[in-house]
């Protein structure tokens, strides 16, 4: 059985074990001694000299597209020159010693004794406040310097604000200073080849906003205001924020919380001096959703060209072009139109003031979002009410040249004359169509109407959509005369419209009847597709409403309209396009002040084509003289023919694909 010897006390190997251990344990306690007691001052000094500052990413924002993907918005890197201040901090403390105040004072005789010079130089003694003012005169002069040297290696002018230099670095002292902004290639290539490399200043890459067709379409796609503040889900406080926007109007600002994606973080260690030391990205930023539109950028430039062509820069107007089976609009365009590349970074002084014009307001979607009296055009719903009320289109009124509804004397603009339903039409007769609709009934032009949904809103998503005004069931029982009945049968009176409300209209006429929804957003997907996530599509929706009117009075209209085209007397026949059949409606509103004065007009011009099998419905409105005939349907002539080409070019691309 083995036994264990007894310890020996006197044992040498157990006293050098013991002994081993206790000097350990005294380095322990030395080393503990040390950290916690003797160098607690210099750790705790280190950590007040460094602290970390938090700075906010701004994500990519997604793009904007067409019906074919052609890019209407999207985002374009922008290469800037910035200072790095902790890079030029050396400097300032030199260039601080160089320009602070010296006096000469007699040496020491020990000095003299041995040779040296007799007198010596010595710091004058500064107050706060001066100090202070010497140390922001080292800093300005170090970097206006540099900022010198820039623009002479650069070859062109390089502001440099003493103000917002300053206010930098109090406030953002951890990022960099900018200099110049938005380089192009040559200022690119000039940097890198003489400044890379000196000390304080360098490139940066940030992603801006462009429009790359700059007006086109742009109250669709309206602009974006500077707005660095955290969006919904995202963490709200940060020590610095880099610049941001946010879509104020348009599909900019319905979709921005797409669009915008979600911002990214990452931390910055600065020493006590509030330089960056360091920084680490602890949160990437989510690039934003792309939002395709149903707009074809092809007609909406051939829209925008036609106006411009045929009225004028000054243009002041709208035009809608709608596919009347299915409500897409193909193009969307109010005149004058700005620049959404002006807002970024921030709009000019001057920009904002030809904004805000009080006469052109090209703040204003004058398709969508002003309201026009519709003249002659609305003679199209008064005279399905009297079809509908039974009236015999081939039955004949004449006109005198003027009709008297009670003491009201209404002056008819076609010759005097004897007019049928067709004539009527191609010849706007006033006299015919308040004749026939008085006979038929304020309240079957109201219910016409209102199946239309006139005096409400479609829904657009562009937050620039007015309702107009048209009379309810209510209010044509209130105090209402047949006067008021024949202001409603030429256009004007208790009655207001935007050009997109008469897109519809114009499709329901030309589609056999159905009221649609106008659609503009087709789908947001991601801009990444190996990302896999699935585009939220925005189907056509069912139709809105139907006219409820009998198939042979649409036709009837049909071919009165047709006939205001190709009639050599029709009012529109400068629409006519040769191998496309096009009906339309022409129209002039009068615009009165406050007293009732006529101060102006509204010119119209509404049609569809072809009218064998309807596609495309052509609204055009001007504000100004003229007439719809002489003054709208040569833009709508100019946009069809712009059609024509398109579909000729896709057809012969189709045909190429196909031939083996």
């Amino acid at each position: 059985m083995p036994t264990l010897d007894p310890l020996k006390p006197n044992d040498p190997q157990l006293r050098l074990l013991a002994l081993a251990m206790l000097g350990g344990l005294l380095a322990l306690l030395a080393g503990l001694w040390w950290v916690q007691v003797v160098s607690a001052r210099d750790y705790q000094a280190h950590l007040e000299t460094q602290s970390f500052r938090t700075v906010r990413i701004p994500a990519a924002r997604g793009k904007i597209l067409d019906r074919n993907g052609q890019v209407l918005a999207e985002n374009r890197p922008s290469y800037n020159i910035s200072l790095y201040l902790e890079d030029l901090s050396d400097l300032f403390r030199k260039e601080y010693k160089h320009l602070r105040p010296v006096k000469t004072i007699p040496a020491p005789f020990w000095k003299a004794w041995l040779g040296f010079s007799s007198v010596e130089t010595q710091n004058v003694k500064l107050t706060g406040n001066q100090e202070q003012v010497l140390t922001w005169q080292a800093r300005y002069c170090v970097a206006s310097n540099v900022v010198q040297q820039l623009a002479a290696r650069l070859q062109q002018p390089v502001p440099f604000d003493f103000t917002n230099f300053c206010r930098h670095y109090e406030t953002r002292l951890a990022l960099p200073y900018p200099v110049l902004a938005q380089l192009d290639s040559g200022q690119i290539a000039r940097f890198e080849e003489q400044f890379s490399g000196t000390l304080g200043a360098d490139l940066e890459i940030q992603s801006t906003r462009v429009y790359p067709h700059g007006p086109t379409a742009a109250h669709v796609l309206g602009y974006l205001l500077r707005d660095d503040s955290s969006a919904e889900g995202e963490e709200a406080f940060f020590s610095y924020r880099l610049p941001d926007y946010r879509g104020v109007v348009g599909i900019e600002g319905s979709f921005d919380a797409e669009l915008r994606g979600r911002a990214g973080a990452k931390s910055v260690l600065v020493n006590n001096l509030g330089f960056r030391q360091t920084e680490n990205i602890w949160s990437t930023a989510e690039p934003g959703a792309s939002v395709a539109l149903t707009l074809d950028l092809r007609i909406q430039q051939a829209a925008e060209n036609a106006l411009t062509r045929r009225i004028g820069a000054a243009a002041r107007g709208a035009v809608v072009v709608m596919d009347v089976q299915d409500g897409d609009i193909l193009a969307l365009v109010s005149a004058p139109a700005y620049d959404p590349n002006k807002f970024i970074p921030q709009i000019s002084q001057p920009d904002y003031a030809r904004l805000t014009d009080p006469l052109t307001r090209p703040q204003i979607n004058r398709a969508t979002q002003e309201n026009y009296a519709p003249g002659s055009i609305f003679k199209t719903v008064v005279g399905l009410a009297a079809l509908e009320a039974g009236l015999n289109p081939k039955d004949t009124i004449y006109s005198p040249g003027h009709i008297i509804i009670g003491r009201r004397y209404i002056h008819d603009l076609a010759a005097p004359g004897e007019y049928d339903f067709r004539r009527a039409l191609l010849k706007s007769s006033n006299t015919y169509f308040i004749s026939n609709g008085v006979r038929a009934g304020i309240e079957n032009i109201v219910r016409i109407g209102q199946r239309l949904h006139l005096g409400e809103r479609a829904g657009l998503p562009t937050r620039q959509e007015s309702p107009g005004i048209f009379p309810t069931a209510k209010r044509i029982k209130s105090n209402w005369h047949d006067g008021d009945t024949a202001n409603i049968c030429i256009g004007q009176g208790e009655l207001a419209v935007t050009p997109l409300q008469m897109a519809v209209l114009t499709a329901a006429i030309a589609n056999g009847g159905k009221v649609l929804f106008p659609r503009i957003v087709d789908r947001v997907e991601a801009q990444d597709p190996a990302l896999g996530d699935r585009p939220v599509i925005f189907p056509r929706n069912p139709p809105r409403d139907d006219l409820g009117v009998k198939p042979r009075n649409l036709e009837i209209l049909r071919e009165a309209m047709l006939a205001d085209v190709e009639d050599p007397e029709g009012t529109g026949r400068s629409a006519a396009v040769p191998g496309l059949r096009v009906c339309g409606k022409t129209g002039t509103a009068q615009v009165m002040d406050e007293r009732n004065r006529i101060v102006g007009h509204n010119l119209w011009f509404i049609s569809f084509a072809p009218y064998e099998n309807p596609r495309y419905a052509v609204v055009v409105m001007v504000e100004g003289g003229g007439s719809g005939g002489g003054t709208c349907a040569p833009v709508a002539h100019d946009i069809y023919e712009a059609i024509q080409k398109i579909e000729s070019a896709g057809a012969a691309k189709t045909f190429a694909l196909a031939d083996p």
